[in-house]
């Protein structure tokens, strides 16, 4: 049980220096708004229409990408990084062309 604790505590604090650049943590925030998207069109039908079905299903699709088998987090993680990547790899394309000149 250690051990599983140990990896966790591991994985959070590697995550938490990844998105101590704040590039990086304001590119998470996005991917999170734009993920979560199916959730807040739901609210803001709510709002807009003041039926509490709209915020009931807003909800239930919460609960069900924030519960624990869901891929929502990992996946938000992973798009962060992907684009994070790209965004290095571009940027290094873009100063190699630019030394050629």
């Amino acid at each position: 049980m250690n051990k599983l604790k140990q990896k966790f505590k591991s994985f959070f604090k590697w995550l938490w220096q990844q998105l101590k650049d704040w590039r990086t943590l304001i590119l998470f925030i996005i991917v999170f708004i734009v993920m979560s998207a199916s959730v807040w069109i739901w609210y803001v039908l709510g709002f807009i229409l003041n039926n509490a079905w709209f915020y009931g299903v807003g909800s239930a699709v919460w609960l069900f990408w924030a519960g624990p088998f869901t891929p929502f987090i990992p996946l938000c993680i992973a798009i962060t990084f992907g684009i994070k990547k790209l965004h290095l790899v571009l940027k290094e394309r873009k100063k190699r062309h630019e030394r050629k000149k």
